[in-house]
């Protein structure tokens, strides 16, 4: 007599031990959670360098950020500065206007000719961070202006010496996150030194002037 019950139980636990095998390589083959999402498109972010004179820095722009940006209604980027702004016309300050500006606790301006060892023709200070510019030959109240490396105060026109080539003019706006106190006395190029090195974020303009014949 053959009996079959002890097989027949045998192969049920062999089926059994199968089945959990399945499910739980079904359960392995499922999100459980450590696997990465998709990329997003709309959440995605670009890294790009700030225009500026000397060491470049990197921010992160959001999706329709706002661009920290400075123009002239004199002169566009890296166009002619007009020769009312130089030595060869009345010299007066350009007018300038900027959008964009960071939350700062105020803004500063330094212009560097990039063409002559980064002359400085122009630091100012204290600029109210709600101000959008100001005009031409003036500044806004509450403004500072330090020395050039002319040795006077303020703006000292584009002049470059004889010779070919065409120098450029660096105007840098500064977005400071703390007030700047510039030393009484400080010559042109620790004044400017103090605002690069105090600042935060920056937007540039270029402009040009050719060399006298």
């Amino acid at each position: 007599m053959i009996h079959t019950g002890p097989v027949r139980r045998r192969l049920a636990v062999v089926f059994v031990a199968l089945a959990s095998v399945v499910a739980l390589g079904a359960s392995c083959s499922s999100d459980d959670g450590r696997s990465l999402p998709p990329a997003d498109p709309n959440r995605t972010t670009t890294t790009v360098s700030t225009p500026v004179v000397g060491q470049p820095s990197e921010e992160i722009v959001e999706p329709g950020a706002v661009t920290f940006t400075l123009s002239s209604p004199a002169f566009a980027e890296g166009g002619v500065i007009p020769a009312a702004h130089t030595c060869a016309g009345a010299g007066v300050s350009p007018p300038l206007a900027w959008t964009g500006a960071p939350a700062a606790a105020e803004l500063a301006l330094v212009v560097r000719d990039r063409s002559a060892g980064g002359f400085v023709h122009w630091v100012v200070t204290d600029l109210d961070p709600v101000l959008l510019g100001f005009g031409e030959g003036g500044l806004p109240e509450g403004a500072v202006e330090a020395a050039n490396s002319s040795g006077s105060v303020g703006w000292t026109g584009p002049c470059p010496p004889a010779g070919p080539g065409v120098h450029e003019y660096a105007f840098v706006l500064h977005a400071l996150a703390v007030p700047l106190s510039v030393p009484p006395g400080a010559t042109a190029e620790e004044a400017a030194a103090l605002v690069e090195g105090a600042s935060i974020a920056q937007a540039a303009l270029v402009g040009t002037v050719a060399a006298a014949t």
